[in-house]
């Protein structure tokens, strides 16, 4: 593309070169799994909120949502507007629970409180969903590789598998997150500057874009039309959208490991705490500057374009200054080698400790296992490679992965609800459950018509109604899976629980609850002051 200039390429390719350096140079001093994987349960709570934020916020989000927002608005909305919600469950119940079990995985969690073929079944889901959605990250960078350069997209696709992963086979969870550090202030940095540059372009200024986004209904946030079939109505999001990022967030190895890095449970709960707060205002900042594209285009006239996910890189290489355009194009570049790192560091790491490790090299060194570890991270990069292939013209990239995540997250997230809060279930009711959400799932998707975001919570409810029901007809599980793995609902049974525990145990598991009590109900709040906020914002225009 012409207006990619000399200057543009060199920021690009100066750019991706210090990220790259940074990741290995973070990433050095790796001697075992539980650096590569856990990076030594050292990273500081704020990075890794940042880290969650930076996935969420990178390429497919850059790239996508505002695509997203030119074609249907604020709607969209209603997907994250459960966010504050699905933090306030977690930090109460499924993190402390990973946290204080000594875990690698979320899966590994299950075979403690279940048995090894829930873990297999769990892990093997996660493996599959992930990979997918892998395919589709990978896909994003290289989209706008091929737009800016005019390069086959298939040629784009297997230049940046290449270099993402060389960059994430050498850098561990602990490169991923300070990357995601360094990319999260060039993306804020760069959709800032490019909401500016969208604003400037547009004659009479503010009341000209919300004349033209009213008219066009794009800053109607909600629909609380009670039809099941409307796809972003207030309540698919509010209920349906909670499963998703409970599930997401909660037992999504790509994302729960990066909680699992930090020093204490107090601060994995900080972490998600952070994401709370921040993600609805970012997702809302996308989906606005897809807005103001729409306002600028009504006056330029519509732009020509094969994949609504060209139309913010277009502007982007078209509309802004040389240099900048280099800085943000290269933000989104790290924003998806981030993206992707963690989720081939993730992939890695159930394929290793959930399988390898446990079934074909159960005794050997760390060494070895870390060097699996690399070589499990090549073969899964190669594996999103050949998916990336097909993800061409399925719309809007953030749409897409949370569809194929609806097809999974609902039942593991039954299965984890199973593990936690209830003591009757057993092994063979949550493999059972698992199968049978996945199967609701795909039965109502099938024959009914309704909004993909309910998906979650048919699948949850399946899975912990059925598994529940298997549980009940069958075994009651052993003691030893039961008083270190569940939520003590009743203080006598607790205070025995706690009697078996050490001293320490319990000192820092008191400390770490001291003064998280509040932060739920603020969550909570926070949740009913954005929904009030956007109401306010449809009623007036």
């Amino acid at each position: 593309m012409a207006n990619f200039t000399a200057l543009d390429y060199g920021i690009l390719i100066a750019y991706l070169l210090v990220v790259a350096v940074l990741g290995v140079y973070v990433g050095r001093n790796q001697h075992s799994t539980k650096d590569y994987f856990l990076g030594g349960r050292k990273i500081p709570w704020w990075s890794i909120g940042i880290s969650v934020m930076a996935t969420q916020a990178g390429a497919i989000t850059f790239i996508g949502t505002p695509g997203w927002g030119y074609e249907g608005g604020l709607e969209r909305i209603t997907t994250f507007i459960n966010v504050p919600l699905a933090m306030a469950f977690l930090i109460v119940t499924i993190v402390p629970f990973f946290y204080r079990t000594n875990v690698y995985t979320a899966y590994e969690y299950l075979e403690k409180r279940f048995d090894k073929k829930t873990r297999l079944l769990t892990g093997s889901l996660f493996l599959i969903s992930r990979g997918l959605a892998t395919g589709i990250t990978l896909f994003a960078p290289a989209l706008v590789l091929s737009v800016i350069t005019g390069w086959n997209i298939n040629f784009t696709i297997i230049l940046m598998a290449v270099l993402s992963i060389a960059y994430t086979v050498f850098g561990g969870i602990s490169a991923v997150i300070w990357t995601d550090v360094a990319q999260m202030i060039v993306l804020w940095f760069g959709a800032i500057i490019s909401a500016i540059a969208i604003y400037l372009q547009i004659p009479g200024g503010w009341s000209e874009i919300l004349q033209v986004s009213s008219d066009a209904q794009l800053l109607d946030a909600f629909d609380f039309s009670f039809d099941l079939s409307v796809e972003y109505s207030i309540w698919a999001g509010i209920f349906g959208g909670f499963f998703l990022h409970a599930a997401y967030f909660g037992v999504d190895q790509s994302q729960i490991q990066r909680v699992l890095t930090s020093k204490s449970v107090k601060e994995s709960q900080y972490s998600l705490i952070f994401t709370g707060f921040l993600l609805v205002p970012q997702m809302l900042l996308f989906l606005f500057i897809g807005v103001m594209l729409y306002a600028f285009y009504s006056h330029t006239g519509a732009p020509q374009y094969d994949d609504i996910n060209e139309l913010f890189p277009r502007f982007i290489v078209n509309e802004l200054p040389a240099g900048i355009s280099g800085l943000i194009i290269a933000g989104v570049f790290a924003g998806a080698m981030s993206s992707l790192d963690s989720a081939l560091n993730s992939l890695s790491a159930v394929s290793i400790q959930g399988f390898y490790k446990k079934y074909m090299k159960k005794n050997a060194s760390e060494a070895h296992y870390l060097s699996a570890s690399r070589w499990a991270t090549i073969l899964w990069g190669i594996y999103a490679m050949v998916f990336a292939f097909f993800a061409g013209n399925l719309g809007p990239l953030i749409e897409v992965i949370n569809k194929i995540g609806s097809y999974f997250y609902g039942s593991l997230l039954g299965v984890f609800i199973l593990a936690i809060f209830t003591r009757r279930s057993n092994g063979l009711g949550a493999f059972t459950g698992v199968i049978a959400g996945m199967i609701s799932v795909l039965l109502v998707d099938r024959l009914a018509d309704i909004s993909y975001l309910y998906n979650n919570l048919v699948g949850a409810v399946v899975a912990v109604a059925v598994g529940y029901f298997v549980s009940f007809l069958s075994g009651k599980p052993d003691a030893e899976q039961l008083d270190q793995y569940t939520y003590i609902w009743n203080k006598e049974e607790a205070k025995k629980v706690l009697d078996k525990r050490s001293a320490e145990a319990i000192e820092v598991m008191e400390q770490d609850s001291k003064g998280m009590k509040k932060w739920p109900f603020i969550l909570i709040a926070y949740f009913f002051l954005l929904v009030g906020l956007l109401i306010l914002l449809q009623i007036a225009y």
